[in-house]
């Protein structure tokens, strides 16, 4: 199965206010992440007509999965989302941004928390 994500402008309206107060309270005792956004996504899976869809994506303190501490960041931010926020938000995935995403994602996307 293939799998293909575009992010999209999101405009404000389409970032339900208890979506955002819900990524927020996830990210306040972790210390791990700097910020997370809510982005409006287009998934298209094989040959499917695409659909929109909001993303949950994170910036870690640690910006590289390539360290130990930004792998173990990133497993322990990854386990914690599935583990404790609802399927609705599960839905668009647990996106962790690089440097070169974080631009594209400042654009495009909502910025929900940040320290």
């Amino acid at each position: 199965m293939s799998l293909r994500q575009r992010l999209l402008d999101t405009p404000v309206e389409k970032v339900p206010p208890e979506l955002a107060a819900a990524v927020k309270a996830f990210c306040e005792p972790l210390t791990e992440i700097r910020a997370a956004y809510i982005g409006l996504t287009e998934v298209t899976r094989d040959f499917d007509y695409p659909h929109e869809q909001l993303a949950v994506a994170f910036e870690l303190a640690e910006p590289s999965a390539e360290t130990p501490e930004g792998d173990r960041e990133l497993r322990h931010v990854a386990d914690k989302f599935y583990d404790e926020l609802p399927e609705s938000i599960q839905e668009g995935g647990c996106n962790f941004l690089g440097t070169e995403a974080l631009p594209v994602w400042h654009e495009k996307a909502w910025q929900v928390f940040s320290r």
